[in-house]
């Protein structure tokens, strides 16, 4: 099998500059490459995940993004008696 997997930096609203690809193959061995990313191929996978993210939560990639980042920075809430 092979699993190609795009990452994005939800501070800097970018998706990364590489591809990593995972390549499993059925006698077990498992081999790992990075692909680098021109600009183009960067922009095209921006509007996938932005696509993809509306269609999943109803939101924006960069509102999500913004949304979960703001709940992770939030100090746990203290249980009250």
């Amino acid at each position: 099998t092979l699993n190609v997997y795009a990452n994005y930096d939800m501070a800097s609203g970018q998706v990364c500059d590489e591809l990593e690809v995972d390549l499993h193959r059925a006698d077990g061995c498992e081999e790992s490459v990075e692909y680098r990313l021109n600009a183009v191929e960067k922009a095209v996978l921006l509007r996938k995940m932005d696509a993809y993210c509306q269609e999943q939560t109803g939101q924006t990639l960069k509102d999500y993004s913004a949304q979960w980042m703001a709940e992770e920075m939030a100090p746990p809430t203290q249980p009250t008696m």
